[in-house]
């Protein structure tokens, strides 16, 4: 064989299996799929939300590719446990920091309040309320693998169901007290619903939480949490995440 056929094949082997001429691997995220606006599955089956979008800003600002499946929430935390997924957006705990790595900038903040049925008969008792302790002797309405519920409402009357419609169903039908979630889910949610003005809001507000990127210390991307909290900030001071926020309101 000749040489310059000789050479041409060599660099043709040498390109194949190049590691740089591979694609990089894919951020795969999951969400809870029914926590809309934040992150839900549409009737075509595709997640949608605050979170998927920020995600893909982030992705586009760093060039990588990301996809986004969604799964009733204690699953999808335990694809990310058992390192068949690589992160996903939340309220940050320390069981979630236990295996993953918690970026510092968050990609929203939410501030937690309590809804009840209108009308509850122990109302204006509920409105009195000035901090969580004081909702003891209440039914509170939670889902499954709500990590803010698990961590702090030790102590208290709760009882869980299987996702965010079913709670807000309970509520309206008075099959429990309260639920303790973000304004901007339960408006959404109540509107889907068709429970707008059956389902109020309490005046208590549990102080202002964020929502962050966790990324599983299994994941080839936990070493560049510094590089998502730089975008992360950057997008915040453009007012891109305020704009993809105000999409959903």
């Amino acid at each position: 064989m000749k040489t310059g056929v000789w050479i041409g094949c060599l660099w043709a082997l040498l390109l194949a299996s190049c590691p740089l001429a591979a694609p990089g691997p894919s951020l795969n995220m999951v969400y809870f799929d029914d926590f809309a606006p934040y992150s839900w599955r549409d009737e075509q089956g595709k997640m949608r939300g605050i979170m998927v979008d920020v995600m893909d800003s982030v992705a586009a600002e760093l060039g990588i590719r990301v996809t986004h499946q969604g799964y009733p929430w204690q699953r999808a935390q335990k694809l990310v446990l058992a390192g068949q997924a690589d992160g996903f957006v939340t309220v940050p705990t320390q069981a979630r920091g236990d295996y993953t790595r918690v970026v510092e900038e968050p990609v929203a903040f939410s501030i937690l309040t309590l809804f009840t049925q209108a009308g509850h008969p122990q109302l204006a008792r509920l409105n009195q309320a000035r901090t969580l302790a004081d909702l003891k002797t209440f039914t509170i309405l939670d889902y499954i693998g709500n990590g803010w519920g698990k961590e702090n409402l030790v102590g208290f009357k709760v009882h869980l169901t299987m996702n965010v419609d079913n709670v807000f169903k309970m509520l309206s039908a008075g099959r429990g007290d309260v639920m303790i979630t973000v304004p901007i889910v339960a408006n959404f949610k109540l509107r889907q619903l068709g429970l707008t003005g059956r389902i109020i809001e309490v005046p208590l507000q549990l102080g202002l939480t964020p929502l962050t990127l966790c990324i599983a210390h299994t994941s080839p991307f936990q070493h560049r949490a510094t590089e998502f909290s730089r975008v992360l900030v950057r997008l915040r001071q453009s007012g891109e995440l305020a704009r993809i926020e105000a999409r959903y309101r």
